[in-house]
């Protein structure tokens, strides 16, 4: 037996306004500060966890490290490259530097 989704909190759907307004006006995500002061949370640890709660429904999509690479989870993002690939050709020796031994 499949378990229905729960609701939205009345905190989530805040966020996910914020999220989708700042998406329409700007074209990329807003910042964990930038959520925070329009949702009237001034901790940036509990406006992560409200994002990760929902990233892991699928609300959200993150296409790079930061919140503010955010899209909605309906919208395939385009994955930006080497932003977690530290293989041959990236890292420091790219960049003209040579790796610390």
């Amino acid at each position: 037996m499949k378990r229905e989704p729960r609701p939205l909190t009345q905190r989530q759907e805040a966020v996910m306004a914020v999220i989708r307004s700042w998406l329409a006006e700007h074209g990329h995500g807003p910042t964990v500060r930038e959520i925070g002061a329009r949702v009237g949370l001034s901790s940036t640890s509990s406006v992560a966890h409200q994002l990760g709660r929902l990233e892991a429904r699928g609300l959200i999509v993150r296409t790079g490290r930061d919140w503010s690479t955010c899209v909605l989870g309906e919208e395939k993002p385009e994955r930006r490259q080497g932003l977690r690939s530290r293989g041959p050709g990236g890292g420091a020796e790219r960049h003209g530097r040579r790796p610390s031994t």
